[in-house]
């Protein structure tokens, strides 16, 4: 016995400190009495009592389960657009001016350390009065910065003043700038928004707002809150001459004459709709010789982006302009975002037999236990599973602007509060979000009837350990063409370099050509991406709907770490194929860089 107990704490001592907390873990998870104790001695709210084992039990039974419905293609197209309900989500693009007010918010937060003084184990176990105090400390010192950097005088007077109330209309025009910024642009401010969201939270909490005396948050300015201005500029959503204005003018497959075209049709529909329901004709400034040399620098007082504060409810041509383009902005956005999405599914319905698994070397079945995965399908579930995920994300981001503007609500909400807790991941703020999670079902209604059923769990994981906030669930979502993008571009690029260049021809040719090397990439994709990999338990990673996300994430990590010859089959993968063939082109003295290829 003595032996034993000195072999094990040998082995003990040897291992690693993230094995030992993965012992520890499965420990404290097996025995519900050491659970409860270590949680109440040292005063933490971890998964392990955030989850009970009947939700464990339950998620295990549902990652197999299976409802069939009968399928309800819906088939969209241009004309299926509605821009009255489009433009209640659009956030205006920012103008030049406003572009001043961004550079100072995304500054202002990339230099603080707010969360870093607020959401820590000391703060978790500070009394009430202490940390209110410490959050008007840190809120008065972000805001106090702000008003120096944009006018080092106006930020004297507050100082002496202490009044913030009284700039409290300078205080939410930025700070919505830079929330609308960060919806138009998801690849930006990767760390900023984070911070500015947090900071919004706190500044919300009704306790501090009595002593701010005024609300720091504001609505998202949109298209529609602007042409609400006058009642012709909503009759503007309704002209079938929008669609034109706004179309996005693509190249493939068209000569130069026809691009040319539908530039000036374009361009002339802009015109016609912005001079139609404008309600005051274009302003012009004009500048005299002695004010040449004022326009050599820029200045945040003389900024027409406060036009807005003046009480001018006017709805200019240059409005109705900003309006239309912020429109194509979305249009793009969705095009870009969701193309991924779309080109893989048609991959997938192109290359692979739902029914037929063919060959075993492109087969998409799995086993548990097998290379990573946790779930065991045959080839024609784990196509359908494929299907379903893909087009719930294509989904996703088809309606990412009105999700996320419920992500803002849910986080922003001044009566359901968040709750600092450690998840196993550190200090996160866990936080209930009603409307993200009834959106997220409406939008999981819509592809069940539209792919006629659902395989695995439905369960929408928002506001515990695995997904602690909204903020934390737009995040993931945003992530999905980053990871997408590169493995269609590769995919696409063996194509281009297979008729470019004698030397990759036959390189590519090494793999069974160009259409059995994309099957390769694709079957390995499809098989190691949608495993339900990524924790040790089915509560964490699997079927559910963030699951799918997690297992693709690591997937696409994993293959990173593979390394096979062209004549593999099952253990060759999308990243490390793509790599070689990048490879390959550094060796005939060109650069994956220029050719765009990036890999996750």
């Amino acid at each position: 016995m003595a032996d034993g107990l000195a072999e094990l704490q040998g082995s003990l001592d040897n291992c690693s400190e993230a094995t030992l907390k993965k012992l520890l873990s499965a420990v404290i998870r097996k025995n519900a009495d050491c659970r409860q104790k270590v949680a109440k001695d040292q005063n933490l709210t971890t998964e392990l009592t955030i989850v009970s084992e009947d939700e464990r039990r339950q998620a295990a039974e549902d990652q197999y389960k299976e409802v069939k419905t009968s399928p309800n293609e819906d088939h969209e197209t241009a004309d299926d657009v509605d821009f009255y309900e489009r433009a209640k989500f659009v956030p205006m693009r920012l103008t030049y001016d406003e572009r001043k007010y961004l550079r100072l918010i995304d500054s202002t937060m990339h230099v603080s350390h707010y969360t870093d003084h607020m959401d820590n184990a000391a703060t978790l176990r500070a009394p009430a009065a202490r940390k209110l105090a410490l959050q008007m400390k840190q809120l008065c010192a972000v805001l106090t910065g702000m008003q120096i950097a944009h006018s080092y005088e106006q930020g004297q007077q507050l100082m002496s003043s202490r009044e913030f109330s009284a700039r409290s209309e300078f205080f939410q025009l930025v700070l919505e700038i830079g929330r609308r910024y960060k919806i138009l642009n998801p690849e930006r401010m990767r760390d900023s928004y984070g911070k500015l969201l947090y900071f919004l939270q706190d500044s919300r909490k009704p306790e501090v707002r009595e002593l701010m005396e005024f609300d720091s948050v504001v609505r998202v300015r949109t298209v529609y809150d602007v042409l609400s201005r006058s009642p012709r500029g909503l009759e503007m959503l309704e002209d079938p001459l929008l669609r034109i204005a706004t179309m996005e003018i693509m190249p493939e497959g068209k000569s130069r004459t026809t691009i040319q075209r539908e530039i000036k049709a374009k361009e002339a529909a802009i015109k016609s709709l912005s001079s139609k329901y404008c309600s005051v004709a274009r302003r012009r400034k004009h500048y005299n010789v002695y004010s040449t040399f004022s326009l050599l620098r820029s200045s945040y007082a003389d900024s027409d982006s406060e036009d807005d504060k003046t009480g001018q409810q006017e709805l200019t041509e240059d409005l109705v302009e900003q309006c239309i383009y912020s429109i194509g902005d979305h249009s793009t956005y969705l095009r870009f975002n969701r193309e991924p999405c779309d080109r893989l599914i048609a991959f997938l319905k192109e290359y692979f037999d739902p029914n037929e698994a063919g060959t075993s070397e492109f087969s998409l079945a799995i086993e548990e236990g097998v290379d990573g995965a946790r779930l065991s399908h045959s080839h024609q579930r784990q196509y359908t599973f494929v299907l379903q995920s893909m087009t719930l994300w294509r989904e996703v981001l088809d309606n990412m602007f009105q999700l996320w503007h419920l992500a803002e609500e849910d986080l922003l909400d001044e009566v359901n509060n968040y709750a600092l807790t450690d998840t196993g991941q550190g200090l996160q703020r866990v936080q209930k979000s009603p409307r993200s999670v009834a959106a997220m079902q409406k939008i999981l209604q819509k592809v069940q009837r539209k792919v006629g059923g659902w395989i695995g769990s439905s369960t929408v994981h928002l506001g515990d350990h695995n997904v602690p906030n909204a903020l934390m669930f737009i995040d993931k979502y945003i992530q999905v063409p980053r990871f997408l993008g590169p493995l269609v571009l590769t995919l696409d690029k063996i194509v281009t370099l297979n008729q470019t260049s004698s030397a990759l021809k036959g390189y590519i040719d090494s793999f069974g050509g160009v259409k059995v090397l994309q099957k390769r990439i694709l079957s390995d994709f499809f098989r190691h991406a949608f495993d339900g990999s990524g924790a040790d338990n089915f509560f964490d990673a699997g079927s559910c709907i963030d699951g799918r996300l997690t297992s693709d994430g690591t997937g696409a990590h994993r293959s990173n770490e593979k390394t096979t010859s062209p004549s593999s089959s099952s253990q060759d993968s999308p990243a490390s194929t793509a790599k070689r063939v990048s490879s390959r082109l550094a060796a005939e003295g060109m650069c994956a860089c220029s050719l765009g290829l990036a890999f996750p």
